[in-house]
């Protein structure tokens, strides 16, 4: 992680979306609703806004298992061997170190709830939107990013 959360003040919170910290890594629209800052470290929960076609490429996390919830949009999904599409109200769960990828299939935008546990994704895209809000994207501080949060892209 990029920072220790673990020290961080646990208090309840309640946040709306116009509230929420708005970031735009990998040029997804992103909201974080609740970051590590604000649990000690132990979640994180963002909304995304996924335009059709766009979604990540395989990829991993080795040190957090990480969960997604469909509020809008079609999504065709790979979770390790498994492979679905899915609509709003489906909920996914991928344990860490398991490759996933998915994509928007419909004709509109989408919009995913994600978290993680233990909570670092958060971190991670402002992590990333910070590089390219700051210089544009850099494959060197990219790689440097994805090795801070034991992320890798596969295939």
């Amino acid at each position: 992680m990029s920072s220790d959360t673990s020290g961080a003040e646990r208090k309840p919170r309640i946040v709306t979306a116009e509230q929420a910290e708005a970031i735009r890594p990998f040029g997804i629209d992103m909201k974080v609703m609740i970051g590590a800052e604000h649990t000690g470290g132990s979640f994180s929960a963002i909304t995304a806004y996924i335009n059709p076609g766009e979604g990540p490429p395989p990829h991993l996390h080795r040190d957090r298992d990480e969960y997604f919830y469909v509020l809008e949009g079609t999504y065709k999904l790979t979770v390790g061997d498994s492979e679905a599409t899915v609509g709003p109200g489906a909920m996914v769960f991928v344990p860490r170190g398991t490759v996933h990828a998915f994509t928007n299939t419909a004709s509109s935008a989408g919009r995913l709830l994600e978290w993680t546990i233990p909570g670092s994704n958060g971190d991670y895209f402002r992590a990333v939107h910070e590089m390219e809000t700051t210089g544009g994207f850099d494959p060197e501080k990219f790689a440097e990013i994805n090795r801070r949060f034991v992320t890798e892209f596969v295939g």
